[in-house]
């Protein structure tokens, strides 16, 4: 009857343990979404920082352009100035 009662005892330790496996694995497979969810956000906010970075670059061109045109015409009417000074 002893060894039945080890066996009985035995058995019940080998449930905890499938059971404890068993929590791990749903556990694991729970931070390998969020993982994943996690890494896809990253990926989105690096193509969002990357678009604004372009947005960025071609506002700065822009802008550039702009000053360079303001300035050949603050250049034109100088000339205009001095001419109807002489």
């Amino acid at each position: 009857m002893v060894v039945m009662d080890l066996f009985a005892e035995l058995e019940q330790k080998l449930d905890v343990v499938l059971s404890k496996i068993e929590n791990y694995k749903q556990a694991i497979a729970e931070l390998k979404e969020n993982l994943a969810a996690k890494d896809q956000a990253l990926v989105a906010k690096d193509r969002a920082l990357k678009e604004a970075e372009a947005a960025l670059e071609q506002i700065t061109r822009e802008k550039e352009m702009v000053r360079q045109r303001i300035d050949k015409i603050l250049n034109r009417l100088k000339i205009l100035d001095l001419g109807e000074a002489t």
